[in-house]
């Protein structure tokens, strides 16, 4: 009885902390419309579609404290947001460790205890994304140690800093997210892998989070749709065509991932965030969207509201 109360209860705290980006909603062409109108039409959505929780990075105009009420409005709660930067200049490094400090300290005020760090990406492989162009171990040092330190100062606020790796970005292949993961250990950086990226750059997600497991401390669902990342190969496509023309990303439950080998591969105490993230929709409106990828993620038994057919609730359990 009492492993059937752990694996219920466990599954509840899961889907507590299973949040969504709310990038569909938001993105216009190449950028985002992040004003009140916006906001207020994608975040009643976002809560109409069953979501508790959504992606949080204070827009501009708005003060943390009012971004927190405008969440909390539509009985939302905010999850781990995003910070990017340019770590590979080194001469820059001063300035973007404390713009990650600053984005902590947004975070801890909003009440998120993690925080999604990436590399910038940059424009040789915008044009041919995936394949790991212009590769250097001694960049790849440069942008570790500046990782490293930007964790530190968001240790200091209070927040964890998870590593996003990034398709078109300077981390991007399986080598480079392993180089970094392995030159920061014992840091305060943290892991925070994103599905549908590490796949699309030719890695395997479920090795990734089985092996750096225990620093896992966010992740992004998102699926692949692997004949449309096959064609962005094989047409030599840029990531705008990639995302925007080719649909590369799916809903979760939707591509070709194997998302509950990824589930199965976190720790059993992993008490991180969950988020869903697809650029634009696969299937539908982005509300559409929203639903499929919950109700298909509510439905892996990782999330199951009650344990497995193996271990049934018995009434005493009740």
């Amino acid at each position: 009885m009492t492993d059937i109360s752990f694996t219920a209860t466990s599954a509840a705290l899961r889907r507590e902390r299973l949040a969504i980006n709310p990038l569909s909603f938001v993105l216009e062409g190449s950028d985002l419309d992040l004003s009140r109108p916006r906001l207020h039409a994608s975040f009643e959505q976002i809560a109409r579609a069953g979501y508790t929780a959504v992606h949080a990075d204070v827009p501009p105009g708005f003060t943390v404290r009012e971004y927190a009420e405008f969440i909390a409005s539509y009985g939302l709660r905010p999850a781990p947001g995003y910070f990017g930067g340019f770590f590979d200049r080194l001469e820059e490094r001063a300035d973007v460790v404390e713009g990650a400090r600053r984005r902590a300290a947004e975070a801890a005020e909003l009440g998120v205890d993690a925080l999604f760090i990436a590399q910038h990406m940059c424009d040789a492989r915008r044009a041919r994304p995936g394949i790991g162009v212009e590769a250097s171990a001694e960049r790849l040092a440069v942008m570790a140690d500046g990782l490293a330190e930007a964790a530190d100062a968001a240790r200091a606020e209070g927040v964890t800093v998870v590593l996003h790796p990034h398709v078109a970005s300077w981390i991007e292949t399986e080598p480079e997210v392993r180089g970094v993961l392995d030159r920061t250990h014992g840091s305060a950086l943290m892991f925070g892998p994103d599905t549908g990226h590490l796949a699309f750059a030719g890695a395997d997600p479920v090795a990734l989070v089985a092996d750096y497991r225990d620093r896992v401390a966010g992740i992004h669902l998102k699926d692949l749709d692997s004949s449309a990342a096959t064609a962005v190969l094989r047409d030599g496509a840029n990531y705008f065509d990639a995302t925007r023309g080719y649909r590369i990303w799916a809903e979760p439950g939707t591509g070709d991932l194997d998302l509950a080998g990824v589930l199965a591969a976190l720790p059993p105490g992993y008490g991180g965030w969950y988020v869903v993230e697809v650029d634009l929709p696969k299937h539908g409106t982005p509300f559409e969207s929203a639903v499929l990828a919950r109700e298909n993620l509510l439905a892996e038994p990782y999330f199951a509201e009650t344990p497995t057919a193996e271990a049934p609730l018995t009434e005493d359990a009740r």
